[in-house]
C-alpha cells in the first residue's frame, strides 16, 4: 500500500500511523518520523524555514520554547506564557492548514520571541550573567537551597533532613523557594555538585600536568562489594601534593581481578583521566597486599604495569608492620599465652553487659576510670592493640578486685568461682605483670610508628626513616626495658603492684630480649629499603652526608635514574641538584619536578581504610539504602569539599541553570496533600 505523496524517485515509502517507512533498494529501510497529516517531503520543508521545531510521537514541539522553560522566567512581560503544548511537544492537527495557523501564530508568539532570545544567549555563552542580572532574587534563593543540600552531604545526615532543614530556614525568616525541598531534589543537587567538583579537580591535573599514585582498595559494606580510588598529586603547581578522593564503585561483576581491574579503568576513564595522561603521569600504585591486587600473575597491579611499564608498585607500610608485628607474636610461645588471656578477658566482658556493670562498679568504688577491653592483634591497627593493653593496665586494680568479689560470691556457681579464681591468680601473677609491661612498652613504639606511617603528608621516604628510628629505639630498649618496665618492676620487688599483691612467677613469661630482637628483625625483614627507596632517598636534606667532599657526587646516579624514570633530561637534573646540595639554590623546573614527584609516590592505602570508615558512617543501617552514584557523591563532597562556612554555591547553581535545571522558585507547586489531623495534646501547647 502506498500513502498519498509518497511515492518519490520510484522509492516506495509505507506509511504507519506518522511514520514513514522507506525502500531504500538494497532491501533494507529507513524510518522517518513525520507529523500525522504530512508527507515527508512537507516536513523537510517546513523544519527548513522553521529550524526550531521538533516532532516527538508525530505532533510538533519548540525547541527554544522547552529549552527555556525552566530559565529567566522572572524576564517574561506579563500575561507571556510558554504554552504546556509547545514546550512538551504535543502540536498536532489532522488537517494541515489548521496546523499551519498553528506554527505562525506560535512564530509571532511574544513567548516564542522571547525563548528565541534565551537560545542565541546560551549559544553566546551569555546566559549565566543574564541570569545574574535579572533573576538575582531567584538565584539567591536556589544559592540557599543547594549551600542546605552541602551541609546535609558534609555532616553525613540523610537526605531525609532536607524537608525539615527547609522548613527551620523559612520559619527562621529566611526566603526559600517552592521547588529543592525534597529528598529527592537534594540527592540531585548533592550529585551535581560533586560532578562539577571533581570535573574542576581533574581540570585543574590535566592543566598542571601533575603526576599522580593510585591507591585502590576493596570492601564489602553490608553486604556489597565496593573498590575505593584515591589519588594522590599536586594541586596547586608549587609542591602541595594531597590525596584527593576520587571514586566509590560498586564491584556488580565480582570481587576478581579481572572485574577490579575494568571497574578500575572505568572509573577512571569516567573521571577524564585518558590512557595518554596516565602513560605520562602515573607514577605509583599501592595497595594493602591483598592477592587479587598485589597478585604476581593476574593481580590488578600486575595488569596494569602491562599496560604502563614505568609504574611503580607499592606495598603499604602500615600493613607491612601489622605483618611484621603478628611475625613477631607467633615467633614466641609466651606471647601466644598472653594473647589468649587478653582475649578471654574481652570476651567475658564484652558479651555479659553485668560483669561489665559490676567492673565498673568497682572501679567507680577504688576511684579508677574503666577503659574498654577490646581485642588484640587482630585486623586493626596495631594502636587498637595498644588500647586494650592500656586498657588491662589502667584497669589492673578494678580486675583484680572484681575477680576477687566474684571467686568469693556464695550467689555463683562452684564452677564460675573457680574460673574468676583461676583469671585472679593468673591476673596477680608476676610473670603476667612482667609481659604485660613488656608488651606496653613494645606496642607503644609500634603504635607511635604505624600513626606516623598513616599521616597524609607521610613521604615514603619519611616513612623508612621513620622505621629505621624504630628499630634503634627498640634496640636500646632490649636490655633495660620501658617506662612500663620500670614501673611493673618497681612493683614486683616491693611485692605489691598497683594495690594487688603479686605471687610468685610462673613458667613461660616473656623473654623481653628475645621478643624486641624478634621485632625488630620481622621489621627489618618486611620493610628493607628497596631500589624506589633508595632511588628518592638522596632527594631527602636528612640523607646527605656532613662532609662537603662527600657530598659533591652523592646521589648522582640515583637522580639520573629518576629523572629517566620520569621522563626528564637526565643531565639538567644532575646539574641541578649539584647547585641544591652545594650552593642551596632550587633553580631550573627539572629538579623541582622530581622533587614533588618523589613527594607524590604513596607509601601506604592507609587513605583507603579512612575512606571506608567514611562509607560506614554516612551509609548506616538507620537509613534507605543509597545507591552507589548517590554514595560516591557524598563521600566526594565529604571529603574533598571545603568547609561549609567558605563554601560557594553560586558556580554550581550557574552550571544547574544552565544544564536545564529549574531554579527554586520558578514554578508554583500543585495542591498539597491533605495533612493529617492534629493531635488533641498539641492543643495544650
Amino acid at each position: 500500500m502506498t500513502c498519498n505523496n509518497c511515492v518519490i524517485k520510484n522509492e516506495i515509502s509505507l506509511t504507519s500511523k506518522y511514520f514513514c517507512l522507506k525502500a531504500t533498494g538494497d532491501g533494507g529501510t529507513e524510518r522517518t518520523e513525520t507529523p500525522h497529516c504530512w508527507t515527508r517531503e512537507q516536513w523537510q520543508g517546513w523544519i527548513e524555514r522553521n529550524p526550531w521545531l521538533y516532532i516527538k510521537d508525530g505532533c510538533l514541539g519548540c525547541k527554544p520554547c522547552r529549552d527555556a522553560k525552566t530559565l529567566l522566567l522572572s524576564g517574561k512581560s506579563p500575561g507571556m506564557n510558554f504554552a504546556s503544548e509547545w514546550v512538551n511537544g504535543a502540536v498536532g492537527s489532522t488537517c494541515k492548514r489548521t496546523l499551519a495557523k498553528k506554527i505562525y501564530k506560535h512564530r509571532d508568539s511574544a513567548s516564542h520571541q522571547r525563548s528565541t532570545e534565551i537560545a542565541q544567549q546560551k549559544q553566546k555563552e551569555v546566559l549565566p550573567k543574564a541570569i545574574l542580572e535579572i533573576n538575582a532574587a531567584l538565584v539567591q534563593e536556589t544559592t540557599s537551597s543547594f549551600r542546605t543540600a552541602y551541609a546535609v552531604a558534609k555532616e553525613r545526615l540523610a537526605f531525609k533532613k532536607m524537608p525539615p532543614l527547609m522548613i527551620l530556614q523559612e520559619l527562621n525568616g529566611a526566603v526559600i523557594g517552592n521547588v529543592h525541598r525534597s529528598d529527592h531534589s537534594c540527592a540531585e543537587i548533592v550529585n551535581h555538585i560533586a560532578t562539577e567538583m571533581k570535573k574542576v579537580v581533574v581540570k585543574n591535573i590535566k592543566e598542571k600536568n601533575s603526576r599522580i599514585s593510585l591507591t585502590v582498595d576493596e570492601s564489602t559494606v553490608f553486604g556489597l562489594a565496593y573498590m575505593i580510588v584515591f589519588i594522590r598529586c599536586d594541586v596547586t603547581g608549587d609542591g602541595d601534593v594531597e590525596n584527593i578522593f576520587l571514586d566509590l564503585v560498586e564491584l556488580k561483576e565480582g570481587k576478581d581481578a579481572s572485574s577490579i581491574y575494568d571497574a578500575l579503568r572505568q572509573s577512571l576513564k569516567t573521571a577524564g583521566l585518558d590512557d595518554d595522561f596516565l602513560q605520562k603521569n602515573l607514577i605509583s600504585i599501592a595497595a594493602d597486599g591483598a592477592s587479587v591486587l598485589t597478585g604476581c600473575k593476574s593481580g590488578v597491579i600486575t595488569r596494569f604495569k602491562s599496560e604502563f611499564p614505568k609504574l611503580k608498585s607499592i606495598h603499604c607500610m602500615a600493613h607491612r608492620l601489622e605483618l611484621a608485628v603478628h611475625d613477631s607474636i607467633k615467633s614466641l610461645t609466651a606471647c601466644n599465652h598472653f594473647e589468649i588471656f587478653i582475649s578471654k578477658l574481652y570476651s567475658l566482658f564484652n558479651q555479659s553487659h553485668k560483669l561489665a556493670r559490676l567492673l565498673k562498679e568497682v572501679a567507680d568504688e577504688l576511684n579508677v576510670q574503666i577503659l574498654r577491653i577490646g581485642e588484640i592483634f587482630t585486623i586493626r591497627w596495631v594502636a587498637s592493640s595498644f588500647n586494650t593493653v592500656r586498657a588491662v593496665w589502667k584497669n589492673y586494680p578494678a580486675l583484680a578486685r572484681h575477680f576477687q568479689i566474684e571467686s568469693e560470691n556464695t550467689g555463683n556457681s562452684d564452677k564460675v568461682r573457680k574460673k574468676f579464681l583461676g583469671l585472679l591468680k593468673y591476673l596477680s601473677n608476676a610473670s603476667f605483670v612482667h609481659d604485660l609491661a613488656c608488651m606496653k612498652d613494645v606496642l607503644r613504639e609500634l603504635q607511635s610508628l604505624s600513626l606516623k606511617l598513616q599521616k597524609r603528608e607521610t613521604t615514603i621516604v619519611q616513612s623508612y626513616h621513620h622505621i629505621k628510628q624504630t628499630t634503634e629505639i627498640l634496640n636500646a630498649m632490649k636490655s633495660q626495658g620501658g617506662k612500663s618496665a620500670a614501673k611493673a618492676q618497681q612493683g614486683l620487688s616491693a611485692g605489691v603492684f598497683k594495690g594487688v599483691n603479686i605471687v610468685g612467677d610462673r613458667a613461660g613469661k616473656i623473654n623481653r630480649q628475645q621478643f624486641y630482637q624478634a621485632v625488630v628483625d620481622n621489621l627489618t625483614a618486611r620493610m628493607p629499603a628497596d631500589d624506589l627507596i633508595c632511588i628518592l632517598q638522596p632527594l631527602e636534606k636528612s640523607s646527605w652526608p656532613e662532609k662537603r667532599e662527600d657530598l659533591v657526587l652523592f646521589g648522582k646516579t640515583e637522580v639520573r635514574t629518576l629523572a629517566k624514570l620520569l621522563g626528564e633530561p637526565g643531565r639538567e637534573a644532575v646539574e641541578e641538584f649539584r647547585n641544591y646540595k652545594l650552593q642551596g639554590t632550587l633553580e631550573g623546573g627539572t629538579l623541582k619536578k622530581l622533587i614533588i614527584a618523589s613527594n607524590t609516590y604513596l607509601a601506604t592505602s592507609a587513605e583507603c581504610e579512612r575512606g571506608f570508615s567514611a562509607v560506614n558512617d554516612t551509609d548506616r543501617k538507620t537509613r534507605n539504602k543509597l545507591r552507589a552514584k548517590s554514595l560516591s557523591s557524598l563521600l566526594f563532597v565529604d571529603l574533598n569539599g571545603p568547609p561549609l562556612e567558605i563554601f560557594n554555591p553560586a558556580p554550581y547553581v550557574m552550571s544547574w541553570v544552565k544544564a536545564g535545571h529549574r531554579l527554586s522558585k520558578s514554578w508554583v507547586p500543585g495542591r498539597k496533600g491533605k495533612e493529617a489531623k492534629p493531635r488533641p495534646l498539641l492543643s495544650v501547647f
